[in-house]
């Protein structure tokens, strides 16, 4: 199982609620290809180092992850979809 770093950027304006939907949508790509949420940490809304579209802040959200490779191709092209999520940024963690 490899290890996951994802960051996310969610629409300034989303609630807990969509937050929360976003999240659990990550959580069950995860869970579809044999992993897990490890742990998520809610950093709140933050100004953005640069204009992102019309955005000036962002929600950001981390979460680690652990799930089979070919789950990253389906998390990512899920979070291109949803439309409350402005960036993201999934990275492979080193195994050492």
């Amino acid at each position: 199982m490899r290890q996951y770093e994802l960051v996310l950027l969610v629409h300034p304006d989303a609630d807990e609620e969509r937050l929360g939907a976003v999240v659990e949508r990550v959580r069950r790509v995860a869970a579809d290809h044999g992993g897990d949420v490890v742990g998520e940490n809610n950093w709140g809304k933050r100004k953005l180092a640069y204009k992102i579209g019309r955005f000036t802040e962002a929600n950001y959200h981390l979460a680690n992850l652990e799930m089979e490779g070919t789950g990253t191709t389906v998390l990512e092209n899920s979070l291109k979809l949803t439309d409350d999520v402005i960036r993201h940024l999934l990275i492979r963690l080193d195994e050492d």
